[in-house]
């Protein structure tokens, strides 16, 4: 007995111990932002996995990094940033909503490091653009970027793939003159269609596409194993190596089924993206790639490079496989997850669904008449005004690449940011918070564009015409980072931005958005509720976008 006291005696000192020196750190961590508001602790680190999992539950509505704040925190304290702790490591974290901050924190890439550790989630096959910093990720970039030039992007040879959408849709139609979907499923769908065929020379049909059976030497048809990789890549991300390896030579209690099922998903999607590799590499060798692959062309070509340099554009194998997953989960889900926003917004707001196809209509002059109509990149982007500002109203209450961003300085001296602080947030007066090295700074996106100093006291509602200059209103550009910003800034945006409008327009050509008939005759607030409901993870992912299309006489 008498030993047993003394082990709880030790224990008890040592606990005490422990918990006095991290209540130390964490004072000390909480100190140094000079006026900035506190706002106490953050338990998760915001950007790991565990905390993505968590996130439609935690933390709390009324704790600091509550995924479905928007501006609300900022207008509590008044100022345009806020500080607190991170619990985990008693990391001081900074959170800013304001542009001009913001802006600093996106443009000086070499002191404000991108948060390589949150994108391990992406580097199943290796590593790859998205998830590397400094030289290695400047040789991604200098393999990719020409790719996605807007000069050189032929939206318009996969006009054909929006328009099986609409060839679906009139199928289902032909008994009933209106629908009923499940719109981020089928807009699922037809962006996997397009940046598989646009950038990867993949040139399925839609009814090829939905086929259930694989094709030959293949388990699981192409779009089976992109959702099943997709739908089990936390459980891949957050096995740890020694068990997934376990896995593979015995059959483990419980986890089994589990891993079995992860690992059948991608190795199902490496073997489909080895099939594209291999036609890629017969094409440079026979001199066969268009412009309409140039994505797969220039990263095949970096990888059958004999350059040894790390400058040199060379990709390896295994970072030639993991861009091209990257670019089609990114490239896809992305894009369908903010179109499908905008679709709900259309069945909202019915106004924009008459402008939409009014500026639809105008395209220009020699493109068939409709359904036959084929918007392009040069006539879409150009013609189609509201169409574009819907795509980024919708991008701005809901960004789909996710509703924060994260930056690491690495510069002890760096200059302290500018952001601002006054009662009401109008008119803000900047005022100086100093940047720890090692810290984390949080770029919050969404409350950015709920930032009423940018947007109005309205910046929460559907308003595409916030994104129109006037003669005497210039819209925000810093104030909207849906596609990040800076030399981090999203590689695909003007191809996810074309096509995103492409798709709307060919939709509101044909039919009219409407609401699901549960949802008629309900407030607009209950309807924008539920319609515009979502949860957070890797993307801000919509969870209830049912709309009724109506075919257009």
């Amino acid at each position: 007995m008498a030993i047993f006291h003394l082990f709880a005696a030790f224990l008890a000192a040592w606990l005490t111990a422990r918990g006095a020196e991290k209540y130390m750190s964490l004072r000390a961590a909480s100190r140094g932002f000079g006026t900035c508001p506190n706002a106490g602790l953050v338990w998760l680190h915001p950007f790991r996995t565990v905390a993505l999992i968590l996130a439609p539950w935690f933390p709390l509505k009324d704790q600091t990094g509550y995924y479905f704040a928007k501006f609300a925190f900022y207008a509590k304290y008044g100022s345009t940033c806020i500080s607190s702790v991170t619990l985990s490591g008693s990391i001081p974290t900074l959170w800013i909503a304001d542009a001009q901050a913001i802006k600093t924190v996106a443009s000086e890439s070499t002191i404000f490091q991108k948060d390589v550790e949150a994108y391990e989630a992406l580097n199943i096959y290796g590593q790859n653009m998205v998830g590397t910093e400094g030289a290695d990720w400047k040789r991604h970039r200098r393999v990719a970027n020409p790719a996605f030039n807007d000069q050189r992007i032929r939206l318009d040879r996969d006009s054909a793939r929006r328009k099986r959408v609409v060839e679906e849709m009139n199928t289902k139609l032909n008994t009933d003159s209106s629908l009923t979907i499940d719109a981020t499923e089928d807009l699922v769908q037809v962006t996997l269609l397009v940046i598989a065929s646009a950038g990867f020379g993949r040139r399925a049909s839609w009814q090829e596409d939905s086929a259930g059976a694989p094709p030959p030497g293949h388990t699981r048809a192409f779009r089976a194993a992109v959702s099943s990789a997709l739908a089990r890549l936390f459980t891949r991300v957050l096995t740890p190596q020694w068990v997934w390896a376990l896995s593979t030579r015995v059959r483990l209690p419980l986890l089994g089924p589990a891993l079995v099922e992860t690992r059948e998903s991608f190795d199902a999607l490496r073997a489909h993206m080895l099939d594209l590799i291999s036609l890629a590499r017969a094409w440079v060798v026979g001199g066969k790639v268009g412009a309409w692959t140039r994505a797969l062309r220039n990263l095949v070509e970096a990888n059958m490079t004999q350059a040894d340099d790390v400058h040199h554009k060379k990709l390896t194998d295994d970072e030639l496989l993991s861009n091209i997953f990257t670019f089609l989960l990114a490239g896809h889900e992305t894009s369908a997850h903010s179109l499908s926003f905008a679709v709900a917004m259309l069945a909202l707001y019915p106004t924009s669904n008459r402008h939409i196809r009014r500026d639809a209509q105008g395209l220009a002059d020699g493109c068939p008449t409709p359904p036959r109509l084929r918007p392009t990149r040069n006539t879409c982007p150009s013609c189609n005004t509201r169409s574009q500002h819907s795509k980024k109203q919708s991008a701005s209450s809901r960004p789909s690449r996710g509703s924060a961003r994260s930056r690491t300085p690495t510069a002890p001296d760096r200059a302290p940011l500018r952001p601002g602080r006054t009662g009401d947030i109008r008119g803000a007066t900047p005022f100086t918070v100093p940047v720890k090295q090692g810290s984390i700074v949080v770029i919050d996106i969404l409350a950015l564009h709920m930032n009423p100093m940018y947007w109005g006291a309205d910046a929460a509602e559907f308003k595409p015409a916030r994104f129109i200059d006037t003669e005497g209103y210039r819209w925000p550009r810093d104030a909207f980072f849906a596609f990040s910003g800076g030399a981090r800034s999203c590689i695909g945006q003007r191809f996810a931005l074309a096509e995103s409008v492409c798709a709307l327009a060919m939709i509101v050509r044909s039919y009219t958005v409407c609401l699901p008939d549960h949802l008629q005759g309900k407030p607009l607030e209950e309807q924008k509720r539920v319609l515009l409901r979502w949860k957070p993870g890797v993307t801000i992912t919509p969870t209830d976008c049912v709309v009724r299309l109506r075919r257009r006489t």
